[in-house]
């Protein structure tokens, strides 16, 4: 008992470290949001999250009205992690806090927590699968998701190869819906992943064993089951906009090995960073997990056929059953432009009916990381049946801090705002508040995110704390209907037809002559007040 607890607080204080490493500490305050509203995705999700306790439906409803008003937002499409939603608002937890920070935390807690029950099993000893575990859990592609908190639940990654790796879990159709309804609960791309492991499973045990019948009967109702969690989320609801951007944000096929952005790294040179390969399709191993991988295969290649116990070649071969989904995963994250140190080879140009039909996952890169979490695992593994395995990987582990140590500060310093708690940096007048207190709801004109997107934010959380309506956010989906009403407001008014209780935004600073006169200057923003009073809103 007493070593399980010795366990217990290794594993934590290797989780703190890893925050600490990675984020600063002032994130955690709930009551600190300023850092947050300072026009990058990741601000988005606490103002859908504010929305949705303020004025959301009653419990267990998932649909918040103030943004995107007056047709409102379901929480999965304003990436306020909806599992969140669903615990807090029972609690009656005050509108005006910010719960990021804590799930940074969370989410690096149970990713050091999956990645030691994966590894532990195969290790010689604790000290091995204790590095082992730090390997597997600090990953690049991690820490380099502190932009989409809800992403950073790669736990459930390592979670459903936890499940995979074991036939008998793999059987149960219970430890499925546990992981694929969590991960339908927090983001549909993390689903679409859990989801390439759950159907390997099912490949696998199909292919394998008897009992087939049984084993369609537990699939057949994990597809219910998510499918139930889909449609109370709202995604059967209406028909979406499609963005056009598929295989705009690729995986490069030199991924592993290229960090894709000059600057992270100390050990391995980079091609030049672009958004799609930099961010969204950045699955870099790190120098420590390269050199595994290689001492890993020269492994597999002496002892091919060798029925050695756990970590041997042959106790890996369940891996191979996740190759026909990962080779799907690859096409869909390469996309339709092979890109190589930083230059596309060729590219295949798509019909636009297919491009629409897979504007779903435009951002493909991170489709990938259940391959190179699966391929990390593996490499550790092996490593571990190695004569001396704990020195491998405590030198594996060496040469991976030296080279991500950049990375980590560059990330680090992302969050170094959070220490001034200032809530807001671009709108600081105090009118603001009264402004859009009195609006009836608020217009951001022209409605996109790409213009100016931190007074966006900062007027929202605004609007939202106060329990106005937002008629336009930057959300994941646009429905059809959502884009038709969004382009009758601009289109009203640029014909100058304003509603008099409404509080105008242009974000562009442009207003069509009819209304020049109008405008006015608050901190630099142009904007057009509203002339009538407003009905008093009422948060239920």
């Amino acid at each position: 008992m007493r070593s399980i607890y010795i366990r217990a607080a290794v594993l934590t204080a290797i989780a703190l470290a890893m925050f600490g490493a990675w984020m600063h500490w002032s994130v955690l305050d709930p009551h600190n949001v300023g850092w947050l509203l300072s026009g990058e995705d990741r601000g988005q999700g606490p103002i859908g999250m504010v929305a949705y306790l303020r004025a959301g439906g009653p419990w267990p409803s998932l649909h918040e009205p103030l943004l995107m008003a007056p047709e409102g937002l379901s929480l999965l499409f304003s990436d306020s992690i909806p599992l969140l939603g669903l615990l807090l608002k029972p609690l009656g937890v005050s509108g005006d806090l910010q719960f990021v920070g804590l799930w940074y935390l969370l989410c690096v807690v149970l990713q050091v927590w999956f990645a030691w029950r994966l590894v532990r099993p195969y290790a010689p000893d604790d000290l091995a699968a204790l590095v082992g575990t730090v390997l597997l859990a600090a990953m690049p592609a991690l820490f380099n998701r502190y932009g989409h908190p809800s992403l950073c639940a790669q736990w459930l990654v390592l979670w459903a190869l936890w499940v995979f790796v074991d036939e008998d879990r793999a059987r149960r159709p219970a430890q499925w819906m546990a992981v694929l309804g969590i991960a339908a609960m927090v983001h549909t791309y993390l689903l679409l992943m859990v989801a390439a492991f759950w159907g390997s499973a099912m490949l696998c045990a199909l292919w394998a064993g008897p009992a087939r019948a049984r084993v369609l009967a537990g699939a057949a109702a994990v597809v219910v089951f998510v499918a139930a969690i889909l449609w109370w989320h709202g995604a059967f609801a209406g028909r979406y906009a499609s963005t056009g951007t598929y295989g705009a944000f690729p995986l490069a096929l030199d991924a592993w090995w290229n960090p894709a952005n000059p600057g992270y790294t100390a050990l391995i040179p980079s091609s030049p960073e672009d958004h799609g390969r930099g961010f969204e399709g950045l699955q870099y191993l790190g120098a420590g997990l390269l050199a595994l991988v290689v001492v890993a295969l020269g492994s597999w290649l002496a002892r091919r056929g060798e029925d050695g116990g756990k970590g041997s070649p042959s106790s890996l071969a369940r891996l191979r059953w996740l190759l026909p989904a990962f080779a799907v995963v690859a096409i869909a994250a390469i996309g339709p432009q092979p890109m190589w140190r930083g230059a596309p080879i060729f590219t295949i140009h798509l019909p636009q009916g297919l491009t629409d039909a897979l504007d779903p996952i435009r951002a493909g890169g991170r489709l990938a990381w259940p391959p190179t979490y699966t391929l990390a695992f593996a490499a550790i593994v092996m490593a571990m049946r190695l004569r001396r395995a704990t020195v491998v990987l405590a030198a594996a582990l060496a040469l991976q801090v030296v080279d991500l140590a950049p990375m980590l500060a560059a990330v680090h310093a992302t969050s170094a705002k959070a220490t001034d708690r200032s809530v807001y940096h671009r709108t600081t007048d105090p009118r603001w508040s009264a402004l859009t207190a009195g609006a009836s709801s608020v217009e951001f004109e022209p409605a996109t995110p790409f213009v100016d997107l931190q007074t966006m934010q900062e007027i929202s959380w605004r609007a939202v704390t106060a329990c106005r309506p937002v008629r336009f956010t930057y959300a994941a989906r646009e429905s059809i209907a959502v884009r038709a009403r969004l382009d009758a407001d601009s289109a009203a008014f640029q014909g100058g037809r304003l509603d008099p209780t409404r509080l105008y935004v242009l974000l562009d600073g442009k207003a069509p002559a009819a209304l020049a006169g109008r405008v006015q200057r608050l901190d630099g923003v142009a904007i057009i007040a509203p002339t009538a009073s407003a009905p008093q809103t009422v948060c239920r």
